[in-house]
C-alpha cells in the first residue's frame, strides 16, 4: 500500500472523528462590541493581572475560530450568552483566570456539539500523549451517563484493575471534584497525570447501598491497539483503537501471518474501538481496497474533500467480515462504511455508535492551550453519513432471549448532538449470536459467527449450517 495517500495539507491537525452536522445561513461576524459585554463580565469576575488580560484577548481568538471554521453555522450572540450565563454569578475578582476561562468557552461550545472543547495547556499536553498510545492514567475505558462518568471497562493489569473496578460502576467525585456539571473530557483529563502521582474516586455501585473511595497511583498506560491471531485458517485482526501507528501495525501482522500461511478469509474485529486519528482510518480502509472511494469530508457550503483508494490491496480477494457494535464510533464507522458499501466486506455485529464527523485542533499558541472543534461530516462512498444512525450490519447479532442488559447510550442521546442521516438499510438477517458458538470451540459468540459465515461461504449457506447445528 501506498504510505502516502491523498490528503490535503493543513496548518492545524485533524485528529478524532466524532460527531457533526452542518446548517449554512449567514451568521454576524464576531464584533469588538459583541464581545465587549462578555470582556467585561470576565475582568469583573477574576482575580486582575497578566493571566486575566492574557485570557480575555484570548477569547476573540477562539471565537473567530468558531465562526469560521465549525461545521455549521454559528449563532455568536448565542454563544456569547451562553459564556456569560457561566461568569455572572461569580463574585467579583473571586476565579483564577484560566480556570473560569476554560470553563466559559466549554459552556459556550457546549451549545454547538457534544465533542467540540477548549483544552488548556495541560489537556492539550496529555491528549497529545494519548494519540500516541503511552500516557500516565489508570487504565480506564469511560463514558458519560446523565452527568456521571461510568466505567465501561478496567484494562487488565493496571490501577483501576487492581482496585476492582468494574463496568458500570459510576464515579461522582474525582478528588476534591463533584462529577455533575463535568464534561467527559474533563473529566478524563484529570484522572490522567504524571505516572506516580495519586488520585481518589468516588465510585457508585448498583447493589451497594452506599457510595465509597477508591484511591489510585497513576501509571504509564500503554495500549496495544493491534493484536492478531489466526483462527484455523482464518486471520483475525482485533483493532481496539486508531491511536498511533496502526496501519503499519496491522501491514506487518499481515505480512507476519501470511508468512505461517495463507489465510482464506480475514475478519477485523473493531468492537469497542471508539476511534482515533482520521488519517489511520483512511489508510486502514484503503488496504483492504484497490479502488472506489474511501471516505469525502464536507464542511459549510460546498466544500468537500474526497480520498480515494489506490491500486493496491492487501489479501486481494480473500473474504473479509468486519465485526462492530454498539462502540464502535467514528474512526472504525468510516472504516466499516468504506468497506462494506464498496462490498469489500461482509459487517456482522450491532448498528455502530453514530458518531459522524472530524474534529480538527487549532493550537492557540504557546501556553495557551488549543481548540479542537467539530469542522466536517464524513460521508461514506454511498453519499450516506453515518452521523446519529450509525453503521448498520449486513448480518445483525442479536443476544439470547431474556438477556437482561440494558441498551447502550448512542450518539442521538448526548445533548447538543447534530442532525444526521437516515436509518441504514435494514440488516440481510439476524442470528442469535449464541447459536454459533457450539461450532466454534474457544472464541467468543460474536467472533464464532463471523468464522462460521467465512467457513460457510456466504448469507444462505450461513443460515441453513446454522439451523443444521453447524458450518463444517
Amino acid at each position: 500500500m501506498t504510505p502516502l495517500l491523498r490528503i490535503p495539507g493543513t496548518l492545524a491537525v485533524a485528529w478524532l472523528l466524532v460527531a457533526g452536522g452542518a446548517s449554512f445561513a449567514a451568521s454576524p461576524p464576531v464584533t469588538e462590541e459583541l464581545l465587549a459585554p462578555l470582556k467585561s463580565a470576565y475582568m469583573r469576575a477574576v482575580k486582575p493581572g497578566e493571566q486575566a488580560e492574557l485570557h480575555r484577548d484570548l477569547f476573540e481568538t477562539v471565537l473567530q475560530r468558531v465562526h469560521r471554521s465549525h461545521a455549521k453555522d454559528v449563532d455568536v450572540p448565542g454563544l456569547i450568552a451562553a459564556a456569560l450565563k457561566t461568569i455572572e454569578p461569580l463574585e467579583p475578582q473571586s476565579g483564577e483566570p484560566a480556570e473560569v476561562f476554560t470553563k466559559t468557552v466549554n459552556a459556550a461550545l457546549a451549545s454547538l456539539d457534544p465533542h467540540s472543547r477548549y483544552l488548556d495547556p495541560r489537556a492539550q499536553s496529555l491528549q497529545r500523549s494519548a494519540i500516541t498510545g503511552a500516557f500516565g492514567g489508570l487504565g480506564l475505558q469511560v463514558d458519560m451517563v446523565e452527568g456521571l462518568v461510568r466505567v465501561v471497562a478496567a484494562m487488565p493489569g493496571t490501577p483501576a484493575a487492581r482496585a476492582g473496578l468494574q463496568s458500570g460502576d459510576l464515579i461522582v467525585r474525582l478528588d476534591d471534584q463533584p462529577v455533575p456539571g463535568m464534561a467527559l473530557t474533563d473529566a478524563i483529563s484529570r484522572m490522567r497525570g504524571e505516572p506516580g502521582t495519586p488520585v481518589a474516586l468516588m465510585i457508585r455501585r448498583a447493589g451497594h447501598e452506599d457510595e465509597f473511595s477508591v484511591s489510585l497511583v497513576r501509571e504509564t498506560i500503554r495500549t496495544q491497539a493491534l493484536r492478531w491471531s489466526m483462527e484455523g485458517e482464518v486471520l483475525v485482526l482485533r483493532l481496539a483503537s486508531f491511536r498511533g501507528p496502526v496501519s503499519a501495525a496491522m501491514e506487518k501482522a499481515i505480512a507476519d501471518a501470511t508468512a505461517i500461511r495463507q489465510p482464506r478469509g480475514v475478519v477485523l474485529d473493531m468492537r469497542g474501538n471508539g476511534g482515533g486519528l482520521f488519517r489511520q482510518a483512511v489508510m486502514m480502509a484503503d488496504a483492504f481496497l484497490g479502488e472506489g472511494e474511501i471516505v469525502s469530508l464536507r464542511g459549510r457550503a460546498a466544500n468537500r474533500r474526497t480520498w480515494q483508494a489506490d491500486a493496491v490491496e492487501l489479501l486481494a480477494g480473500v473474504p473479509m467480515v468486519v465485526l462492530i457494535d454498539g462502540r464502535s464510533a467514528s474512526a472504525s464507522e468510516l472504516v466499516a462504511a468504506a468497506l462494506q458499501e464498496n462490498g469489500r466486506a461482509t459487517v456482522m455485529g450491532q448498528r455502530s455508535f453514530g458518531k459522524g464527523s472530524l474534529q480538527t485542533s487549532f493550537s492557540l499558541g504557546a501556553d495557551k492551550g488549543a481548540l479542537r472543534l467539530t469542522t466536517a461530516l464524513y460521508h461514506g462512498p454511498s453519499g450516506r453519513s453515518v452521523q446519529r444512525t450509525g453503521v448498520g450490519p449486513d448480518i445483525e447479532l442479536v443476544a439470547a432471549p431474556g438477556n437482561t442488559a440494558g441498551a447502550r447510550r448512542r450518539e442521538a442521546d448526548r445533548a447538543q448532538a447534530l442532525p444526521g442521516a437516515d436509518e441504514p438499510l435494514p440488516p440481510k438477517a439476524r442470528v442469535e449470536q449464541s447459536r454459533c458458538a457450539a461450532a466454534q470451540a474457544n472464541v467468543d459468540p460474536a467472533l464464532a459467527c463471523a468464522l462460521a459465515f467465512l467457513d460457510a461461504g456466504g448469507i444462505d449457506t450461513f443460515l441453513v449450517a446454522l439451523e443444521s447445528g453447524g458450518t463444517r
